[in-house]
Order: C-alpha cells, then sequence, then structure tokens
C-alpha cells in the first residue's frame, strides 16, 4: 500500500497525552500477519490511567498505550487462514490508526456486530480470568466493589452464571448505568446490602483498587470465603495498616486471589480449556446475544481531543458522565 503516516495517542510525559503523526514504514507483511486499520479503539480508565499519572514517579516516557481495539483488516499475509481483507477483528493494540498484527493474536467478529459493540469484549476478559478459577457455585452470593467499566462487566458476567451478586459503587451515576445494564442489586456502601447477607457472601470481587473497598469485602466473607483483587492497586488511598486485613484472613480462613488477568494462558489447550483468548471469544458471543449490555455508558471522541480526555480521567470528571471513552478513527 506504500508508506503510510500513522496517527497515535501517545503519553508524552507524565500527565501529557498527545495526539502525533510518525511513519508506519512500508515493510512487507510477515506470514501470519494482518494490516489493520483502526475502527475504534477504546481506553481503559484503570491501567491506562496509571501509566498516565504515574502515581510511583516510575513510568519511561514517552509511552505507548491502549490495548482495546477493532481493527478492519486491509492486507493479510501468506499463511492467514481465518480473516479476509475487509473483516473486523479485535485485537490488543494501541491507541493508532495502523497496527501490524498477527492472525494468532486476534479475534474475527461476527458479521452484524458493531465495532463500538464489539471494542467492549476486552474488559469482561479481565474478571472472567478471576471467576473461571473460582470455587464458590451460584447457590452462594457474592459482591462486587467499584463499578467502573471492569466492575460493571464483572457483575454482569456474574449474574450470566447465576450468582446472586450485589455491585457496591460510592457513585450514584455508575449505579445508574448498572441498572441500565441489567444488573439488578446495587448500592452505595457495603453496609446497604440486606442484613441476612452480613458476612455470608462466598466471594468478593474488589474492581476499585482502593484499600478501604478490600478491607471492607473481607469483612463480609464467610469462612473459608474467596477474595479477589481485579482493580489494580496504582496508589496507596488510605492511613490503615494491614493489621485487621490480615487479622481477618488469618481467622477467617479466608483465599486472597490476585486478579491479574494474564493467571490464564494466553491460548487454550486439550486440558485447559479456559484460557485469556477464551475469554474474549465469550465475551464477543455474549456481546452479540445481548447478554452483556454496552449501552449508555461510553462517550465517543475523536483521537486528536486525547489530551482533555485524559486530563478528565485523572482529575476523576469522566465518572459523572460515563464509564468509558471510545476513540473513533473512521475519519482518518
Amino acid at each position: 500500500m506504500g508508506e503510510l503516516m500513522n496517527h497515535c495517542v501517545r503519553f508524552i510525559r507524565k500527565q501529557e497525552a498527545r495526539f502525533i503523526s510518525e511513519e508506519f514504514g512500508d515493510r512487507p507483511l510477515l506470514s501470519g500477519e494482518i494490516l489493520g486499520k483502526t475502527v475504534v479503539s477504546m481506553i481503559s480508565t484503570g491501567s491506562e490511567r496509571g501509566g498516565y499519572m504515574d502515581y510511583n514517579d516510575n513510568m519511561v516516557y514517552p509511552q505507548v498505550t491502549g490495548y482495546a481495539a477493532v481493527l478492519e483488516a486491509l492486507e493479510v499475509g501468506e499463511g492467514v487462514t481465518k480473516v479476509r481483507k475487509g473483516d473486523l477483528l479485535f485485537a490488543g493494540t494501541p491507541h493508532q490508526l495502523y497496527n501490524r498484527v498477527q492472525e494468532e493474536d486476534v479475534v474475527p467478529i461476527s458479521p452484524g456486530l458493531s465495532p463500538e459493540k464489539a471494542v467492549f469484549c476486552r474488559f469482561p476478559a479481565v474478571s472472567l480470568s478471576s471467576i473461571l478459577q473460582m470455587p464458590v457455585r451460584p447457590m452462594e452470593p457474592v459482591l462486587v466493589t467499584g463499578l467502573g467499566l471492569v466492575g460493571l462487566m464483572c457483575t454482569q458476567v456474574l449474574q450470566n452464571f447465576g450468582y446472586d451478586v450485589w455491585a457496591v459503587d460510592p457513585v450514584q451515576r455508575r449505579r445508574d448505568n448498572a441498572q441500565l445494564s441489567g444488573i439488578l442489586q446495587t448500592a452505595g456502601d457495603i453496609e446497604e446490602v440486606p442484613q441476612e447477607l452480613k458476612g455470608k457472601f462466598g466471594a468478593a470481587f474488589d474492581c476499585s483498587g482502593e484499600e478501604s473497598a478490600i478491607y471492607a469485602c473481607a469483612e463480609e466473607l464467610r469462612h473459608g470465603g474467596h477474595l479477589f483483587l481485579v482493580g489494580v492497586p496504582w496508589r496507596k488511598t488510605t492511613e490503615e495498616d494491614g493489621h485487621s486485613l490480615l487479622f481477618k484472613i488469618f481467622y477467617g480462613f479466608l483465599h486472597v486471589h490476585s486478579g491479574w488477568e494474564w493467571s490464564l494462558p494466553r491460548k487454550s489447550g486439550d486440558f485447559l480449556p479456559g484460557s485469556h483468548y477464551r475469554c474474549l471469544e465469550k465475551s464477543l458471543q455474549w456481546i452479540a446475544e445481548g447478554k452483556l449490555r454496552t449501552d449508555h455508558i461510553a462517550l465517543m471522541k475523536d483521537p486528536s481531543d486525547c489530551g482533555r480526555v485524559y486530563r478528565e480521567i485523572g482529575k476523576d470528571e469522566l465518572q459523572s458522565r460515563a464509564s468509558c471513552v471510545l476513540f473513533d478513527w473512521r475519519a482518518y
């Protein structure tokens, strides 16, 4: 296709995002490789906020950002068998117009599923990694704290599996979004959860990364309950020490798990059916079937507006209007 100019979102320095152009290069595609043009990409308001804010002053800049995009296949290399030119596919690529990806690293999108919906598949997959490994069965209630994008998807996934879920977030707009997404039971504080469930939850998923929420989750678990730390603890948010949490873990016989999604293998095998890419496929299926609802929760922005978008995310100004932001690349 000749030399291409790539438009990209980059973190130039701490708390500064910029829309830049750079040469993409015109090297031939390698075997199994696909050249894709981004249709939409989605901001992770958790992980990308951490990279933008650099709470611990340990980031290296400039920084490529983004890991959830829907691409249109412009060219396919030799050996590509499942993707044709013009197909839409999900890829964990950054916020930039053109990307080269290996076929084994993409998930084809079914005809008729819009890019704006399909791109959400990345975020149910985060908590699915924990849910698939959980021994707690749907006969027990479970708790989710934090109704950002990951918590919103986590709660919907748990409901799809038949769990009786209570989802807690202090922000009214997030609870409103949850109810519009079909989440049945929400609360602004754990104290609002029915008294008969206090200390009876079989599992809790903290999707906020806040220490106070994690401590509260531990208090509400039954003996031998499972606590999953899904939200990234990017920064210290309380002056409490860890003794009360350790005391509860020890005497409550609690199981505490990292919720980092890469605890699953990337690909499935004969004896390992659960994998990161299987989670993406299942998420896409549920979105297409309407079992994961994505309406009313995203703002659509031009990527050239990235500076203002990330400033709002960094200052927590976005949560009063939406759960997430999509960049629309179709004008480029």
